[in-house]
């Protein structure tokens, strides 16, 4: 079965080997540089301090020795052909590179930024790198502006990261744009740690008066590497080394599934996804199979969608040894969405179709879910839930939460699962372990009763372990 991620462009990783010639990099492979600027192809073993790097025989070397107050002449990396940005553009983009230092010692006011840009200085977000007695510091500007036009926007910084000089160090841009403003998500890790959260730089396009009215949001598909303010003229052959540059930008497929009138989007539709990594920030779902289809997600990693990790729509999909995580907004809050994995088979009407949603979903840890765990849904939809950790944020007073939850005439074994965490705390609504709620029907390994699946499944530390409200006790699955 194949699978639909549409008109996804990546450039990279660019390690700047042969045939990046030693030297000025501009002009080489797709990178622009006109102005002065001390940014060149350098042999890595001119410098000892990169000798732990990994960055093999050629990097990028770049200093302050020379800064301007200029855009176009900066160094920009080659660019994706889709660029990413607000509607119609592609929803995602992601960047990526390693930097070091050219030297073990400090470089007294050595510094750098780096943004995602249009290649003609429309920067949407922005790092710099200012190298201290302590190490490098890592700073994030994002930008708040509500408007109307010439308001001045705020452009709010911190400082995130410090780098030890003793290693190289991998930094990644990851920027969901959205349509309408101020909604714009932009993520920034280091060392594949979350080290900030903010917005781009949206609203000062819209809004602040140095745009003089043009309201045009850039797009982005380059990384503009810049120097500006005070040149420091004995950084001149030092500096950064900068390696393993990466640019994509991924879209959000429709899937034709409608839930509070929304079509809604998926990183993924269909396949067999085995071993990889999905990162479904800006869309709704991360993999979506629908009606009549089958595939299998095995060993995987899937986050970062609103709605939901996997659904499994009137289809036939085993979800095995899988982690699904960070599942809904940012930060998660009590919007009634933001489900682990759905097996479903009720229509955009709220009814069921009456066809069938089948599978195994076994050995999945499921954390950090915004509403549930695991819903099966439906009549026609009969799964298998054997040996999940299912963990939920409580106790928590935004939304009231439930690991696993099968109901509106679904049926389904419910074994060997540790389920635990699902815990509301205002009065009258309860968060539950296992919520069963007008199901076809319910039953452990073999047996149906309640009796049975308490005894194989470990579901603790809810505010009520087991919610029993529909046919608990009273059908076992074949």
């Amino acid at each position: 079965v194949g699978a639909s991620i549409a008109r996804a462009d990546s450039v990279g990783p660019i390690n700047f080997e042969s045939p990046y010639a030693l030297g000025d990099i501009g002009g080489q492979q797709g990178w622009m540089k006109t102005g002065a600027f001390d940014f060149a192809v350098a042999n890595v073993n001119d410098f000892a301090a990169a000798s732990a790097y990994g960055f093999g025989a050629q990097a990028l070397r770049l200093s302050d020795a020379v800064t301007s107050g200029s855009f176009g002449d900066q160094t920009f990396s080659p660019g994706i052909a889709s660029a990413a940005g607000e509607y119609p553009a592609q929803s995602h983009f992601d960047a990526t590179f390693q930097i070091g230092t050219a030297l073990a010692g400090v470089q007294s006011g050595m510094h750098m930024s780096v943004s995602p840009d249009n290649g003609s200085g429309g920067r949407m977000s922005y790092l710099r790198f200012e190298d201290q007695g302590d190490g490098v510091h890592v700073l994030f500007d994002d930008v708040t502006d509500s408007g109307p036009y010439y308001t001045g926007a705020t452009f709010n910084e911190s400082d995130i990261a410090t780098l030890d000089r003793s290693s190289a160090h991998t930094i990644r841009f990851s920027i969901d744009f959205k349509t309408g403003p101020a909604n714009d998500v932009v993520k920034i890790y280091v060392d594949n740690v979350l080290k900030a959260t903010g917005t781009t730089w949206e609203d000062y396009y819209r809004y602040d008066n140095e745009t003089l009215g043009a309201g045009q949001v850039p797009l982005v598909s380059k990384l503009l590497f810049r120097e500006s303010g005070t040149a420091n003229l004995a950084d001149a052959g030092k500096g950064f080394l900068v390696d393993g540059v990466s640019l994509a930008s991924t879209p959000c497929a429709p899937t034709g599934l409608v839930r509070d009138g929304i079509d809604l989007t998926a990183r993924q539709i269909g396949g067999i996804v085995t071993g990889t990594t999905i990162d479904a920030s800006g869309c709704n779902i991360g993999v979506y199979y629908g009606p009549g289809t089958t595939g299998s997600v095995t060993n995987a990693n899937i986050s970062g969608a609103n709605y939901y990790g996997v659904v499994v729509n009137a289809a036939a999909v085993n979800v095995t040894t899988t982690i699904i995580h960070d599942i809904g907004e940012t930060p998660l809050n009590g919007s009634q969405h933001g489900v682990g994995v759905l097996y479903t088979t009720i229509n955009q009407a709220g009814t069921s179709t009456g066809t069938a949603a089948t599978g195994t979903l076994s050995g999945n840890t499921i954390t950090k879910y915004q509403k549930n765990g695991v819903v099966v849904s439906g009549t026609g939809a009969a799964v298998t839930v054997q040996g999940n950790t299912v963990t939920g944020e409580g106790p928590i007073s935004y939304i009231a939460q439930n690991g696993i939850q099968i109901s509106f005439g679904a049926t389904a074994r419910v074994f060997g699962n540790i389920v635990t965490a699902n815990d509301y705390l205002p009065a009258k609504v309860t968060g539950c372990g296992l919520l069963i709620y007008k199901a076809g029907g319910v039953s452990a390994s073999t047996k149906a009763g309640i009796s049975y699946i308490k005894a194989e499944n470990t579901i603790l530390g809810n505010e009520t372990d087991i919610c029993n409200f529909g046919k608990g006790g009273s059908y076992a699955p074949a």
